[in-house]
């Protein structure tokens, strides 16, 4: 019955899709029929933190093959004096039945930006700021907690940490750290029972968030940016490779960031990246190959278009992959996507409206969600609402019908079960801020 389903609701998307695809090519509107299946499909939105505690934005998901998710957030008690931040996580099962909320951090610590990732049968490991520190804990796949909480980082200040587990459940986390005076990128292991591994520099580094990936047999790919480049290396159980530049051909007067790292099955990896300087901000990507061969960098967005802070980069097993990146167009920002095949191939560029802050996940083969909020203007106090949306893509790379999730929400968050199952959760934008969470199609 479960692969039956399964493959309904994958034949119900690509009609969907395709369908929408050809209205829009033959100057058709796509029909209410199209619109209330899809809605047909998602379940209701639910409060996943808890009633009186006030939540930060940024909320995490990750999902395992099973389709089971881990939320992961912060979030304050409001009856407390000073409604301290805790990191929280909660276990949404496929079924519908949800966990006990867990708070892994220690009241009174300052925590921020909590990470999740998760292994083939949903044991998960959660890393996040904390006093200037990065530390991480282990989640079982019920939701308790294994191990005590472990601080990783080796000095400090440490920040923006990341996370990737293997298909078997080892964990990987990589961060900034200060060490005399200059950054560094670190990574550790975090082990099924809790215990970590010892701490491995990377190199020179910066002060932005590094980027992590895993293949399905259980090689991690880093990246991040230095003053100057982008770099990447390659970890196994037994080895570290030599640092990789993937930017050498690009000349960025105002350096590199935003990095992003996805990986097909085998360990093919593509990096995409923001460069800074120069007339306008541009998006490439590079593709770095298991055995060690660099193309050179493509650039995603036009050379004309000065692109947006955000964008986001999500890989399928078969290393075909889809960005997405905002730019700045008449004072405001619209989002724009593209697929880029396994073997570098760009598609054209989909013009997909007013948004920020997306993200993107792709199912084994490469249908994907991409959700994004919208900030949108009105005539009375506070003169905007922000909401949340998602758009189907096809693994041909096109873009579905918006469908609105939210009219009161921002930071969208998606991940996805191996056959297009999608969870995203959010932040409520009002007082007092929870976090939601859905599931569908």
């Amino acid at each position: 019955m479960a692969l039956r389903a399964a493959r309904h609701r994958r034949s119900w998307k690509r009609r969907f899709l395709a369908g929408a695809s050809a209205a829009a090519a033959a100057g058709l509107a796509v029909t209410a029929t199209m619109a209330i299946n899809a809605e047909a499909a998602w379940t209701s939105s639910w409060n996943v933190s808890a009633s009186g505690w006030s939540a930060a934005d940024s909320p995490q998901v990750s999902v395992d093959r099973q389709g089971d998710a881990l939320l992961a957030w912060t979030a304050g008690d409001m009856s407390t004096t000073y409604s301290y931040q805790r990191v929280q996580t909660r276990v949404q099962y496929a079924s519908g039945t949800k966990g006990a909320i867990r708070t892994l951090s220690p009241d009174g610590a300052a925590v921020s930006w909590p990470e999740t990732a998760s292994d083939d049968t949903g044991d998960s490991a959660v890393v996040w700021q904390q006093d200037s520190q990065v530390v991480g804990r282990r989640v079982a796949a019920s939701g308790s907690l294994v191990g005590p909480l472990q601080k990783l980082s080796t000095s400090a200040p440490a920040t923006t940490p990341v996370v990737a587990v293997t298909p078997g459940g080892t964990a990987m986390a990589a961060w900034a750290e200060i060490r005399d005076g200059s950054w560094y990128a670190v990574a550790r292991r975090i082990k099924l029972d809790g215990t970590v591994g010892a701490p491995i520099t990377l190199g020179s580094g910066s002060a932005e968030k590094p980027a992590i990936g895993v293949d399905r047999n259980g090689q991690f790919v880093v990246a991040w940016a230095r003053a100057s480049d982008v770099v990447a290396r390659r970890i196994t159980s037994t080895s570290v490779s030599a640092t990789k530049v993937l930017t050498t051909p690009i000349a960025s007067y105002g350096g590199f960031g935003m990095v992003r790292v996805g990986v097909d099955r085998d360990g093919d990896a593509v990096i995409s990246y923001h460069s800074g300087g120069g007339a306008v901000a541009q998006v490439w990507a590079s593709r770095w190959s298991r055995t060690g061969t660099l193309a050179a960098p493509l650039r995603i967005s036009a050379a004309a278009d000065n692109a947006g802070f955000h964008h986001a980069l999500a890989t399928d097993l078969d290393g075909d992959s889809m960005i997405v990146w905002t730019r700045y167009a008449n004072g405001k920002l619209e989002l724009l996507g593209r697929r880029l095949s396994a073997g570098g191939t760009r598609g054209a560029v989909t013009t997909l409206g007013l948004g920020d802050r997306p993200d993107l996940a792709l199912d084994d083969d490469g249908d994907g969600m991409l959700v994004f909020h919208t900030v949108v203007a009105k005539s009375t106090p506070p003169y905007s609402y922000t909401k949340t949306s998602a758009r189907l893509v096809s693994r041909s790379g096109t873009f579905g019908a918006t469908k609105t999730l939210t009219s009161d929400g921002r930071v969208p968050q998606v991940d996805t079960a191996p056959s297009a199952r999608f969870t995203v959760v959010w932040q409520q934008e009002s007082f007092p801020y929870p976090i939601k969470s859905v599931t569908g199609p």
